[in-house]
């Protein structure tokens, strides 16, 4: 599959599943749309960033349907010259663990715009990670699974269209679901982050952390060290 024909079944998809939160009063309230990317779009990425979901933060939270990608990863609203979104804690805590790997802001702005890419693991806008089973599952029995189904195939076909050589999974949680995927040859987990290596030659590194901040910032920038380096 290419990715213009996986944007195109995942946006009908999306449209469907849209129509129907749409069409309940509970469930209407507890979504605020779909969106996909939080970068720019580019095949073979050096890394690829995948979250849980986007947060109501989004400033695409109008119940919109966003498939493009953006002009530049999000975590640069952190460092903008005119308007700095301090409040971002992820962007804010994921620049310090590269800035642990001793990258200065040229070069970490350069690997997030030039050499990333950055998703989440569901695409519905919400404004707490709990709301997405409550969305899903008030529009028909079983429906959050029916959606975590869809997500777990969309993410496994993005891997594999893009085919990234660091993935880098944004909490425990999705770790374990990107670990699920049937190729791994070694998985470690200690002191709050961990790695998979795939069948494929990807790696998948993870971390554990407290609402936006990161558990073990050194552990994540040591693991990143240890499978990846920066080229200019």
């Amino acid at each position: 599959m290419n990715y213009n024909n996986w944007e195109k079944q995942v946006q009908h998809s999306l449209e469907k599943l849209k129509t129907k939160l749409d069409q309940n009063s509970i469930s209407k309230e507890l979504y605020n749309g779909f969106y996909i990317w939080d970068s720019k779009y580019r095949s073979n990425p050096e890394i690829m960033f995948i979250g849980i979901n986007p947060g109501d933060g989004n400033p695409n939270n109008d119940k919109s349907i966003v498939v493009k990608p953006e002009k530049q990863m999000s975590y640069l609203e952190y460092w903008d010259e005119d308007e700095p979104n301090l409040t971002y804690t992820l962007a804010r805590e994921t620049i310090n663990v590269f800035q642990k790997l001793g990258y200065n802001q040229i070069q970490i702005t350069d690997i997030f715009n030039n050499k990333s890419v950055k998703t989440n693991f569901y695409y519905v806008i919400t404004k707490k990670e709990n709301d997405i089973k409550k969305a899903f599952n008030t529009i028909e029995n079983k429906g959050f699974n029916e959606y975590w189904v869809k997500s777990y195939k969309w993410t496994g076909e993005l891997i594999d269209i893009l085919k990234p050589k660091i993935i880098i999974c944004e909490g425990k949680g999705v770790f374990d679901m990107i670990k699920d995927y049937d190729d791994n040859i070694n998985v470690e987990w200690n002191s709050d982050c961990g790695f998979i290596e795939r069948k494929d030659g990807i790696i998948v590194i993870g971390y554990s952390r407290i609402f936006s901040n990161i558990k073990n910032k050194t552990g994540v920038a040591d693991l990143i060290s240890k499978f990846w380096k920066y080229e200019k």
